[in-house]
């Protein structure tokens, strides 16, 4: 996944682009998403939310997934849709909270 803007958040919403298949198929390579980066600051994540993180192998990498669970205080269990295709928390396990850049707000299809 491919940031529009990894800047501090100033302005809630930031644009990303698809660029693998673990969300297929309702998210393909290609597909943005409009993350709204504040979602998170005083609730949390719930699960069946999609959500834009930073992969916790490869920070400079962005990775969207769904939340699948409330692992412990604080951290999350998230998977792709794309069971088969995807690399998630079944792999690099629980996430934190902080590594979680906010909520999709809308799916574009170019």
């Amino acid at each position: 996944m491919s940031p529009g803007s990894d800047k501090p958040a100033i302005f809630p919403l930031a644009r990303f682009r698809v660029e693998d298949q673990s969300m297929a198929p309702s998210m393909v390579p290609g597909d943005f998403v409009l993350v709204n980066r504040w979602s998170y600051k005083l609730g949390k994540p719930a699960q069946g939310d999609i959500v834009v993180l930073r992969d916790p192998e490869n920070p400079a990498r962005h990775l969207v997934k769904r939340i699948a669970s409330m692992a412990t205080s604080g951290c999350y269990f998230v998977v792709g849709d794309n069971l088969e295709a995807s690399r998630d928390s079944r792999a690099f396990g629980p996430i934190a909270k902080d590594l979680i850049v906010g909520r999709v707000w809308r799916h574009v299809k170019p």
